[in-house]
């Protein structure tokens, strides 16, 4: 194997596999007979198995700084009065993760806007759209409102929820995401840490199941029922929670979905995703990412171990070479997917072996591509290479 590691052809080929790679990426490919193998894996990441089999955070103790309030199926008027009644006790802030978009009435409306608009501890979600080029907010209670937050998510539209923009841009408009508004609320030092990191995509660090949040009732508080829970100096978040197993009403898929390929319902009410990215921005607990740099360097310095092993076979052991590709091959992939979970799941650490996969993967293939060009060279223009008069063995 080593014997080839550092000649010509091998870093040559290796490189071809990088420019077919290039190319490939280019292509407008359209097949229509993978559609269904595609809508399975495309919300599949490998990283998501550190979660439902390796059980990553699985033994995180339950969370009693951040507490939902479930506010059912409660109309505004009740709202309003549930934001009054958690504010009696003083929390650090009132996330109300409910989208008002339009006036109903005079009545309800206005109790409502009374406990937003002169409380600098509530902060709304509300949702933006984008066309492509302009976005736009929704919300009528948005221009009264001193603290507020877009609550969409990326990938929500029947995708896993994975990441969040923590800010959204538009010309001199600065959009914050709503769990970032309640952090910065909570934790003014927390959120300016999260701002320094300028990451327009941040990968959510999920530590808590939905079983893992305290969760009040808010009829029962409304009722005075509630007297084991204190919510001084806690972070609260008003939201529903469906008390019906298998409702998928305002539920995503999470990494934490236990059926971590073809998934079948969301596991998550979108008040828990948010309680999760407040936790992570809290304790400054973020997922890193390796730089793209070493991603493909990696890559490439895979690829070109993995060519050396294959030119000698090709070249000596001909007969043994495509039991030895694919074996290294396979070997090859068990062992990224391993290593790559076990980072993300013991340092926080997403490492991106795609690339040294596909590589590895094509690089069989290449090599025969590169073979019969250097043979040509070879007759025409008397290149010299490992391929020129070579005899499989």
């Amino acid at each position: 194997m080593f014997n080839y590691l550092f000649k010509k052809d091998t870093l040559l080929a290796t490189i071809a596999v990088f420019f077919i790679m290039g190319l490939l990426s280019l292509l407008p490919i359209n097949t229509h007979v993978l559609d269904p193998i595609k809508f399975a894996l495309q919300d599949f990441d490998y990283n998501d198995l550190a979660y439902s089999r390796m059980g990553k955070n699985r033994e995180t103790p339950i969370d009693t700084n951040i507490v939902i309030v479930n506010i059912g199926n409660a109309g505004r008027q009740e709202i309003a009065a549930m934001i009054q009644k958690v504010n009696e006790q003083h929390p650090k802030v009132i996330g109300v993760d409910v989208l008002f978009n339009a006036p109903k009435g005079e009545a309800e409306d206005s109790l409502l806007k009374a406990q937003i608009t002169n409380n600098p501890k509530v902060v709304l979600a509300y949702n933006l759209h984008s066309n492509g080029e302009a976005i736009s907010h929704e919300g009528f209670l948005y221009g009264q409102a001193p603290n507020k937050g877009f609550a969409n998510f990326i990938g929500e539209e029947g995708g896993v929820i994975r990441h969040f923009a923590p800010t959204m841009n538009q010309g001199s408009n600065d959009y914050s995401f709503f769990a970032a508004s309640i952090a910065k609320v909570a934790d003014p030092q927390g959120y300016q840490e999260l701002k320094s990191r300028h990451q327009p995509i941040e990968i959510i660090n999920y530590t808590h199941t939905s079983e893992k949040f305290v969760v009040v009732d808010g009829q029962e508080l409304l009722n005075g029922e509630i007297n084991s829970v204190s919510l001084a100096n806690k972070v609260v978040l008003l939201g529903f929670v469906s008390s019906e197993e298998g409702s998928v009403l305002d539920r995503h898929f999470t990494p934490m979905n236990k059926n971590s390929f073809g998934k079948t319902l969301p596991d998550m009410e979108g008040v828990f995703v948010h309680a999760n990215i407040i936790r992570m921005i809290l304790d400054k607990d973020y997922i890193r990412k390796v730089p793209a740099w070493i991603t493909w360097t990696l890559a490439f310095l895979l690829c070109w171990l993995h060519m050396s092993l294959f030119i000698k076979y090709y070249l000596e052991r001909h007969l043994w070479f495509h039991l030895v590709a694919k074996t290294a091959q396979l070997f090859s992939a068990i062992l990224f997917v391993y290593l790559a979970l076990l980072f993300f799941y013991k340092f926080d650490t997403k490492v991106n072996l795609t690339p040294s996969l596909v590589a590895i993967i094509l690089a069989v293939d290449v090599l025969y591509f590169y073979e019969a060009f250097c043979t040509w060279l070879n007759k025409k223009y008397h290149y010299k290479s490992v391929f020129a008069h070579a005899k499989h063995h």
